[in-house]
């Protein structure tokens, strides 16, 4: 599962200082970050760690990276996507994937400046950058419509100032840094007239603002506006620092913004505008969809995210995320309209089973005659075959003999997938989770991987839930619908690929009316080779379940004959290892005692 945000240290994001051997000799002895920058390509070098040269992989790694580092900074960050993926919804921070793709893995300078402007970003957010422009929406209203841009300018440029200092106050400052001094290069070669410009006002207050030594000189003309600017700098750096409400911050830089404009609104209309167009709109009071973008990399001839790179970055997000949909889709196809929406949810609820003992014990027999054997050889014995490597022994202890003995290992991952629909509430789901808890038993203390899951739908959502967890059972409240082929390939995927004998052993109590068909569920298990087998328990139709399972499936007609089949169901599988069919499914009491 995806590591929680709390769960971040400060110090795993924090450049560290690294052994001087490894810094310049002039560096030697100094521990301040322009010394560390100097001995790598980029300071996210020193955290960076999970690259890779494949392209999907790379983009996914990073856009997990950032959405961590966004988390860090606090609530209300709001999402964190690339530009084209159908992940993106409402209060998205989107990124344009030109400013990536073409080299990988990414250049770590380039890293540093997409931290920094998703760091600017996700700070507009925290300090309710869009509150402030509410508050000054009925004062806006009264302006013409000169007035209205060049007070916008004021506004955005003095926001951008705030949450700059915001961000100097931890190790953020040095990404958003970077980014700030890039898109003032650009700003500077765009303003060419020799005009007094709003514009150049607002690069000429920022420059101030930061201590940035700009080749051009100021022109005359500012010293009035930068005066009163710079006053407006250090109020809101004073109110940076404060540790007030949110609420009162917003409120207080827009007295700040109203008071500067009454300063300057008679001398700096006279200015000229070079761009005209307004920064902000009524419409648009809620951060919905806000595009990150590397200063000029529109212009750069990069290639575009195709749709197939899109689904391919999603479906590795999903590896370790909450919502498992993509990868559903990355099986069924993307334009499979049947798919629905499938999240992981793991709940707290302790079960109480009761546990069959005999069945314990039976099972361990099969485990235990059906598993591999390894030979074992004990040497330096008192007793036992003679070792002729160990004579020298015979007359100083005597322990010159051996033993080899072949001791079984079994060494089986099993998959326990239950269907936790509404039509299984009582009696069902106790012997579910009475089966479980036995199986569970008898596999402790061996090498076995064994692990059990149930599904069932909420509003909609296929949910899947594991019921064991650190060795100890847990249970779901059974509801909803029944989606057993988007199950069966969730719990195929969360499967490891590196064991051979993988079992999956599906129990449900009635066909599939929810997602996709089951069909894909089962051609998937077939291609990761995993033996998929399927219990219907109790179902009356069973021509139905036939014509969605095939093979595949096995009936029984009372769920008190369950923990029976599972036994039977073993036995097939670690006897004929899937290679054969099941024995006939036509009468499940022959099924049992066939089996027995």
């Amino acid at each position: 599962m995806e590591t929680a945000i709390s769960a971040i240290r400060c110090s795993q994001i924090i450049p560290t200082q690294p052994p001087e051997s490894f810094l310049p000799v002039k560096d030697k002895g100094r521990n301040d970050y322009a010394s560390l920058t100097k001995t790598r390509s980029g300071i996210s070098a020193y955290w960076r760690k999970n690259i890779s040269s494949v392209e999907s992989i790379e983009l996914a790694n990073l856009l997990r990276a950032l959405r961590k580092v966004a988390g860090h900074l606090g609530k209300n960050t709001g999402r964190i996507a690339y530009t084209g993926m159908s992940t993106t919804c409402d209060n998205t921070i989107l990124i344009e994937p030109e400013m990536l793709m073409g080299v990988y893995p990414v250049p770590d300078k380039q890293v540093d400046l997409l931290v920094g402007l998703i760091v600017h970003e996700a700070l507009h957010r925290i300090e309710w950058t869009d509150y402030v422009w509410k508050n000054l929406e009925p004062a806006m209203e009264a302006m013409r419509p000169m007035e209205k841009v060049v007070f916008q300018k004021i506004v955005r440029t003095g926001e951008d100032i705030f949450v700059d200092q915001k961000a100097d106050q931890s190790v953020f400052g040095l990404y958003v840094k970077i980014a700030r001094e890039k898109s003032l290069r650009r700003e500077r070669k765009m303003i060419v007239t020799d005009t007094p410009s709003v514009d150049e006002l607002e690069l000429e207050w920022l420059n101030c603002a930061f201590n940035i030594h700009s080749d051009r000189k100021i022109r005359i003309e500012y010293n009035f506006f930068l005066q009163e600017l710079n006053e407006l700098t250090l109020a809101l750096r004073s109110l940076a620092l404060k540790s007030t409400r949110v609420i009162k911050r917003c409120e207080k830089r827009a007295g700040l913004y109203l008071a500067i404009w009454q300063q300057v609104k008679s001398r700096i209309i006279s200015l000229k505008i070079i761009d005209k167009h307004l920064c902000w709109f009524p419409s648009t009071e809620d951060f919905k969809t806000a595009k990150v973008c590397a200063p000029g990399c529109q212009r750069k001839s990069a290639k575009k995210m195709t749709p197939f790179l899109a689904q391919e970055i999603e479906t590795h997000l999903s590896a370790d995320a909450v919502d498992m949909t993509p990868i559903i889709r990355s099986v069924v196809g993307v334009e499979n309209e049947t798919v629905a929406p499938m999240s992981r949810w793991d709940f707290n609820i302790i079960a109480h089973p009761v546990i069959d003992r005999k069945m314990v014990g039976r099972l361990k027999a099969i485990f235990s005659n059906y598993a591999d054997r390894n030979f074992i050889v004990s040497r330096g014995l008192s007793s036992g075959r003679i070792d002729h490597r160990r004579l020298y022994r015979a007359v100083v202890n005597g322990r010159c003999f051996k033993a080899a003995d072949r001791v079984s290992n079994p060494d089986w991952n099993v998959a326990l997938l239950i269907d936790a629909s509404g039509s299984m509430r009582g009696n069902k789901w106790q012997m579910v989770e009475n089966t479980v808890a036995s199986i569970h038993k008898s596999l402790t203390g061996f090498h076995n991987r064994l692990s059990a899951w149930a599904y069932f739908e909420v509003n909609g959502i296929c949910m899947i839930s594991r019921l064991i967890h650190k060795n100890r059972l847990f249970s779901v409240p059974p509801s909803g619908q029944t989606a057993s082929g988007q199950a069966i390939i969730a719990a195929a995927t969360m499967m490891p690929d590196n064991i051979k004998r993988n079992i999956l052993i599906h129990i449900t109590d009635g066909e599939s009316n929810f997602g996709c068909d089951v069909s894909y569920g089962i051609e998937y298990c077939r291609q990761q080779k995993i033996h998929l087998i399927t219990l219907g328990c109790g179902y009356k139709n069973k021509t139905a379940m036939k014509k969605q399972y095939g093979r595949t499936i096995q009936f029984i007609d009372y769920f008190e004959q369950l923990p029976k089949a599972v036994e039977a169901l073993f036995r097939w599988a670690f006897v004929y290892g899937g290679r054969q069919t099941f024995p006939s499914a036509g009468d499940s009491s022959k099924f049992i005692l066939k089996n027995k």
